[in-house]
């Protein structure tokens, strides 16, 4: 097991990292901000004439890098003839392919212990001379690093609280994740899709066809697959369900016929052996282990639900249009479930719960019945927008 990944998976030891990360983090952002220049407050609408444009999002979480997605084909929207660039990650770049971006540049997690590689990316985007650079996305001290240090013209983005740290600063509550797209919509004018957005290609979903066949599920003339559910096997530390449950859970769908596919996240792939044993004894599921991203999505994409803990498949599920069944442990994770009129909370699950909702799915119809979960919850939270 590498340090990376013993560090995600044992609670102490991240713990004790996002302890350190956080101390960091706040010297930093106040190095940055006190002493890099902000140029006068611009409005948005004074921006105008081709432009260079770089967004910036390098995070290495799935789910937070596809949250900003909607954003692309905001800015693409409203700057048809600009040359629109996107600053990701050698985890994440790949979800952004077929998007309306000229160049995808990427960081790797290596320039943690490689900091020198930091100043190099600095210094090639300084030489490409943007108009405007956005952080297109909260809370990211590298993001918030690369946008106030290549030094374009413009600054854009969204501060914290009673902080102004762009020329151009993008206003509103954040109640949900999803709201942060729709900040940067309201301050351009542009429309904005109301969840994350993944293109497919023909020749991707012909893959993730086969790749499907050879797991048994079977498909009509027309293309349409043998209705199935989705179940994500991962998560991170206390967003992760035990094994029990979905030992339970494929119990219960073998029991009432359900077709079903189980995909193995790396992180549990060695729980793999155990399900496959007890699947070995059914006939409705196959257990998918890991797939390249593009391929699973591809997979995905067929899918009738797609039953996932707060992860990023989750956010992959919302941005391919297939409705979600979120498993929720912890309040936290409300902040982030897909909202949309098909998709589904289920709070603190059992195999009962997922098995009813799989059977006689009853949406939650989005942010009225999210809001209404959190009020039970906890009063004093509100994630209507």
């Amino acid at each position: 097991m590498s340090l990376k990944t013993a560090i995600r998976t044992n609670t102490m030891l991240k713990t004790l990292a996002q302890s350190i990360e956080r101390r960091a983090r706040r010297c930093v952002t106040f190095f940055i901000t006190k002493y890099l220049q902000k140029n006068e407050t611009v409005d948005a609408e004074n921006l105008q004439g081709p432009l260079k444009i770089l967004l910036v999002r390098p995070n290495y979480r799935i789910g937070n890098a596809l949250i900003m997605s909607p954003v692309i084909e905001t800015f693409r929207q409203r700057f048809p003839d600009a040359r629109i660039d996107l600053l990701a990650t050698d985890s994440t770049h790949s979800l952004f392919r077929h998007q309306r971006v000229d160049r995808v540049f990427t960081l790797s997690r290596d320039a943690i212990v490689r900091p020198w590689r930091f100043p190099a990316m600095i210094r090639h985007l300084r030489q490409e001379k943007y108009d405007l650079a956005v952080q297109a996305g909260p809370s990211s001290l590298t993001g918030l690093i690369f946008v106030r240090s290549i030094n374009s013209r413009y600054t854009m983005g969204k501060a914290r609280r009673g902080q102004r740290w762009f020329d151009i600063e993008v206003s509103g509550e954040q109640a949900h994740a999803y709201d942060i797209p729709q900040m940067f919509a309201r301050a351009l004018g542009s429309p904005c899709r109301d969840r994350p957005s993944m293109i497919l290609s023909n020749g991707e979903r012909s893959i993730g066809r086969g790749e499907l066949e050879e797991l048994g599920i079977g498909f009509d003339d027309d293309g349409q697959p043998t209705p199935f559910v989705a179940l994500f096997v991962g998560g991170h530390l206390d967003k992760r369900l035990p094994l029990s449950f979905w030992q339970e859970s494929i119990k219960a769908l073998e029991a009432a016929g359900q077709r079903y596919v189980v995909f193995m996240g790396p992180e549990e792939l060695r729980h793999a052996p155990t399900l496959e044993r007890q699947m070995a004894d059914g006939q409705y599921g196959a257990l998918c282990r890991p797939r390249p991203l593009r391929i699973f999505a591809a997979m995905l994409h067929y899918a009738r639900y797609l039953v996932s803990p707060d992860s990023g498949p989750l956010h992959i599920g919302a941005a391919l249009d297939v409705p979600v069944m979120a498993l929720v442990q912890k309040r936290k994770s409300l902040k982030f479930v897909p909202r949309g009129p098909l998709d589904i909370v289920l709070w603190q699950p059992d195999a009962r719960k997922l098995l009813d909702a799989v059977i006689t799915p009853e949406p939650f119809q989005g942010r009225r019945d999210i809001g209404a979960l959190e009020a039970d919850m906890a009063p004093d939270m509100a994630l209507t927008s």
